[in-house]
């Protein structure tokens, strides 16, 4: 097993990953920017390592700068958590230039996998059904004419995103250039990659995807989640396991799983995502790395995920639990933003951090924190696990009412509104229902 893990991530995963390596009794080493001097994930590791200043570009996402502080403090692996550097191939490669363990999939696969027109090539040839789109778009004209062809709206899809980065829909020709250029440099800035591809967007469709461990000859599937409650592309609250498929669709889907990587050898974490439209699914992309989601899949596994990836990583021989799901959970990403403000992103201090008791709360903040503008704005992954989807909405719903926090604006109250609406409690959203909810509000405060 490894000895010491250095940590190439910051918030509430760092943390998660600190926790599964203690219970491992594996020591930790978290990297931080100068604006993360006084975070919580920086206190709770064993070392830490100041690598640059406060702009993602010189810190987190700066290899040379990581690989030289696991260097220094003798570091046998590297574990990139989500967003950042975790499906970065060149990372990859020189992880295990420098001796230390990559805790992902091999970078041959980051490379078919993590680059989604790639990706979707491999699908096609391998018999998958997958959302019509294009390649890589390489010049103005190519983009008009590919769009034309798709028929809008298309979306503008940055090959190299995730997290809701780097998406843009485009319903006419008339803003196509315009938003493609800002994704080119939001791709660019959040995942050093411009490349930019067109896809159709389906206006009734769920976003279901696949958690999947790969093992030396063996591919398990940990089961599903529902992911389709998102705003501006980015997800706010996922469901574990997706009840709105039946027995042979989840079959069916699972089979489409092996598909497509039971010849890969890939091992690690992974998950598969696809849209489902009108009872078929669309092969939509995979992420080679850890979830943010991954709490409500070992809510209803009991399987210790990010313990698993770093079992698989190290080469361990270890048994899962038989893989007996049980009952449904729920997740809410509390995140920082104002609502009087059409919900840009806000900053500042928690004067008041209160989350729910007797539920699972994934956060890397505390009360008297600040929250600065350089990075994402979750604040917290509130986590709630019934026997069944009834009982999940409930404790959500308790869950939510016992959330406080004040010093900047949440989207509390709209998870509140969403989680107690009549579409959520009969199961009954889309991908875009979310987007359709604040459109109605809007207009019910100005009527």
């Amino acid at each position: 097993m490894f000895k010491k893990i250095l940590i190439a991530n910051r918030g509430e995963i760092a943390i998660r990953i600190i926790k599964a390596c203690q219970q491992l009794k594996i020591a930790t080493v978290a990297v931080y920017s100068t604006a993360d001097r006084q975070a919580l994930f920086v206190q709770l590791a064993d070392e830490a390592v100041c690598i640059g200043p406060a702009s993602a570009k010189n810190s987190y996402l700066n290899r040379e700068a990581i690989l030289m502080a696991g260097i220094n403090t003798n570091a046998d692996a590297i574990h990139p958590g989500y967003g950042f550097l975790s499906e970065d191939e060149l990372f990859a490669q020189m992880c295990e230039e420098c001796g230390m363990t990559w805790i992902g999939p091999q970078a041959s696969l980051i490379h078919d996998f993590s680059d989604k027109t790639n990706s979707r090539k491999i699908a096609k040839k391998l018999g998958l059904p997958i959302i019509p789109g294009t390649g890589m778009i390489t010049s103005e004209p190519q983009l008009y004419d590919q769009a034309n062809k798709l028929g809008y709206p298309v979306l503008l899809k940055a090959s190299h995103g995730g997290g809701g980065k780097g998406i843009r829909m485009v319903s006419s020709a008339k803003d196509l250039f315009v938003k493609y250029e800002t994704v080119k440099e939001e791709a660019g800035s959040s995942f050093l990659d411009g490349s930019i591809y067109l896809e159709r967007d389906f206006e009734a469709a769920r976003h279901i995807e696949v958690q999947v461990l790969g093992m030396p000859e063996k591919l398990l599937i940990l089961g599903d989640r529902d992911c389709s409650l998102q705003k501006h592309r980015q997800k706010i609250i996922e469901e574990s396991n997706a009840s709105i498929l039946t027995q042979a669709e989840r079959q069916h889907l699972y089979k489409l799983v092996h598909q497509l990587l039971d010849g890969a050898d890939y091992q690690s974490l992974g998950t598969v995502e696809f849209l489902f439209v009108q009872h078929q699914f669309y092969f939509l992309e995979m992420n080679t790395r850890l979830q943010v989601e991954h709490g409500i899949t070992e809510e209803t596994s009991g399987v210790d995920i990010v313990q698993a990836q770093i079992k698989v990583a190290a080469h361990e021989p270890f048994e899962l639990p038989n893989l007996n799901f049980q009952g449904h959970a729920i997740e809410c990403r509390l995140n920082a933003e104002n609502d009087m403000t059409a919900h840009l992103f806000e900053t500042g201090k928690l004067t008041e951090f209160a989350m729910p008791t007797g539920i699972r709360v994934d956060t890397g903040l505390q009360r008297g924190d600040v929250l600065t503008p350089f990075y994402d704005r979750l604040l917290a992954k509130i986590i709630v696990h019934g026997t069944d989807r009834t009982m999940a909405v409930k404790k959500m719903q308790d869950a939510l009412a016992q959330t406080k926090v004040n010093g900047i604006g949440t989207n509390l109250k709209q998870l509140k509104q969403i989680i107690s609406s009549e579409q959520f409690i009969k199961d009954n959203y889309y991908i875009h229902s979310v987007g359709k909810m604040m459109e109605e509000s809007t207009h019910e405060s100005f009527a």
